[in-house]
């Protein structure tokens, strides 16, 4: 069994970034990160937590996730 914790600035806007040769880049909010794992197999466990990161100076919204190895099986 896999287990990742997905966060996010935003929960369900966009998050606005400047990257080389682009003036912004949208990054996928905490919603659409959560969606886009669970068509891949993962599945949210819990509630969504909202607080500070101990790498980002912001806080942020964070949902825990797992998925089934399929080695395990």
């Amino acid at each position: 069994m896999k287990y990742t914790i997905v966060i996010a600035e935003n929960m369900n806007k966009p998050e606005k970034y400047a990257v080389f040769n682009h003036h912004t880049w949208d990054r996928p909010c905490l919603i659409e990160q959560v969606q886009i794992r669970i068509k891949d197999g993962w599945k949210p466990i819990g509630g969504v937590s909202f607080g500070k990161h101990e790498e980002f100076e912001k806080e942020v919204w964070a949902q825990a996730m797992i998925k089934e190895d399929s080695e395990e099986e």
